[in-house]
């Protein structure tokens, strides 16, 4: 697969993805810096910047960014084989601990983000080789720099700002608060904007002025619940202006942004390009944490399947009859291998050996289900004989996304409904041979969602549906009457307990620097 992130230096992407991660996570290091590693020409900037996208492919492996799903209604691992202490439990119920690995591995992934971006950033504002287009390259740099605070901002709420990469040696950030993060994200996003490429094709893979704008338009839909301002209103106006430029256009096949070659849909709006040959990359929920080891055989795979997330049965009878959103993200039912026969279960759980594996919308144990119990993770295409690494762009950013946040910002500030419905349905009629348009009325009506009331409580479900697996779930129940704290499904109860909307920053990051605070409600 050729991306055209990868297409400026093709000669030199292999080498930089063989370039070691940061996989020390008991310190967070803020100032790395090789003399010398100065620009002489603009081929040496473009060079500079890849790894600073290549680091945002890391939030997708094991431990990581995605792995926050599990503690919403969409997914569960409830498999003694992935018991790991308890901690794939613990996210689910909300029990979670500042020890918890899940927290350090994404601060440590963010933050060698950061410290590559500021790094770029230190050493371009250094150079005195003057190109066309630098100013836009800085930034690039800096928005891509405030999507990593956009995630830690998600996450954690309260963390340090680190803005600069000439730091004394030894260098200890002190915490900022929410409301500071944010503003530290919206004014690098709103100063930027404007000089970023207009072009989304030659840039795939990389910021431009539309994805930008997106990812401020998601940081104004969230404006509320994370810092108490409505920022409604400005959300919406971006949405419409995304909407008006041309750039991008909804898939008539839903499937279509996560297909093997999925880097020319005109719905992918900001991705993290892979090849399964030059960069090494997984989406572990897509294939090797989800499937049992007997779908090696479906795939003729070269690499192991670990039987682990699947599907909470309480979010699959969401779906309405007729909705193909349903197959096409989910596995389920009978498996086969590629030759047609049929595949079975093989002894991981005691009792199970010989059973066909039928994947089955039920799960009896959070500590221990059957081996085919659950439905499995199917959004991504899975090419015949792959191996670990996947050919799939991770889908960061989708246009449908856009027409979902506007609609939402029209109910919010109480505007035409059936304009909020009219956007909905555009999107949501590409899954029915048969459809019957949401209305207006529908839409603002207050209904059970997680066994508790919720206003606009179909737009909630229908957010869910439309971009299981893609990371987003959590802010969304947040942002719908916390039904995050306060809904009720499989495994889970609910706790009321604000304090867990936002994570606890990691034991060993406060070890490590005694001036960051723990977030409120925590302890160590």
């Amino acid at each position: 697969m050729k991306h055209r992130l990868f297409n400026y230096i093709a000669g030199l992407l292999l080498a930089v993805s063989m370039l070691p991660a940061c996989t020390d996570l008991s310190e967070t290091v803020y100032d790395r810096l090789t003399e010398g590693n100065f620009y002489q020409n603009e081929a040496d900037i473009i060079a500079a910047i890849i790894p600073v996208y290549t680091e945002y492919r890391g939030m997708l492996e094991w431990r990581k960014w995605w792995d926050f799903e599990e503690t919403t209604d969409i997914v569960v691992t409830p498999r003694a084989a992935w018991f790991d202490g308890g901690i794939y439990i613990r996210l689910h119920k909300h029990t979670w601990r500042p020890e918890d690995p899940h927290f350090s591995d994404l601060w440590g992934q963010a933050y060698a983000g950061i410290s590559n971006s500021n790094r770029v950033i230190y050493q371009l504002e250094r150079s005195d080789f003057e190109v066309q287009g630098k100013d836009g390259f800085m930034a690039e740099l800096e928005v891509a720099r405030a999507y990593w605070y956009y995630i830690l901002c998600e996450a954690f709420g309260n963390v340090p700002i680190v803005d600069r990469f000439d730091v004394p040696e030894g260098y200890l950030p002190e915490t900022n608060t929410r409301k500071e993060v944010y503003e530290f994200i919206e004014s690098s996003l709103v100063n930027n904007i404007d000089k970023l490429n207009d072009d989304v094709k030659s840039t795939y893979g990389r910021f431009n002025k539309w994805n930008a704008k997106m990812l401020l338009a998601r940081l104004y839909l969230n404006a509320e619940s994370w810092i108490g301002v409505n920022k409604y209103k400005e959300c919406m106006d971006l949405c419409t202006e995304i909407l008006g430029s041309g750039k991008y256009a909804l898939e008539s096949d839903y499937s279509a942004p996560f297909y093997s070659n999925n880097e020319h849909s005109t719905e992918i709006m900001f991705a993290y390009p892979a090849d399964e040959v030059k960069t090494n990359t997984t989406i572990y929920m897509a294939l090797q944490k989800t499937l049992h080891p007997s779908n090696v055989q479906t795939f003729n795979l070269t690499t192991w399947l670990d039987n682990g997330v699947c599907a909470v049965p309480d979010f699959i009878n969401t779906y309405t009859e007729g909705d193909k959103r349903l197959e096409k993200t989910w596995r389920m039912g009978q498996q086969y291998g590629s030759d047609g026969s049929m595949l079975y279960c093989t002894g991981l759980v005691a009792g199970w050996e010989g059973r066909p594996l039928i994947y089955t919308n039920e799960i009896s144990s959070i500590e221990d289900a059957g081996e085919a119990e659950g439905y499995r993770c199917g959004k991504y295409e899975i090419k015949m004989g792959t191996g670990r690494s996947l050919d799939n762009d991770w889908v960061a950013m989708r246009y449908a996304e856009v027409y979902y946040m506007k609609a939402e910002c029209i109910l919010r500030t109480h505007g035409d409904a059936q304009e909020a419905a009219s956007l909905v349905n555009e999107v949501r009629r590409r899954a029915f041979d048969n459809y019957t348009p949401l209305t207006g009325q529908q839409l603002q009506e207050t209904i059970e969602v997680n066994g508790v009331p919720v206003q606009y409580g179909l737009l909630l479900k229908e957010w869910g549906i439309e971009f299981a697996l893609e990371g987003l779930r959590r802010s969304q129940l947040i942002r719908f009457d916390n039904n995050y704290i306060k809904g009720n499904w499989l495994f889970h109860d609910p706790s009321g307990s604000a304090h867990l909307n936002i994570f606890p920053i990691p034991f060993s990051e406060r070890q490590a620097n005694t001036k960051l605070k723990q977030n409120e409600g925590y302890t160590e």
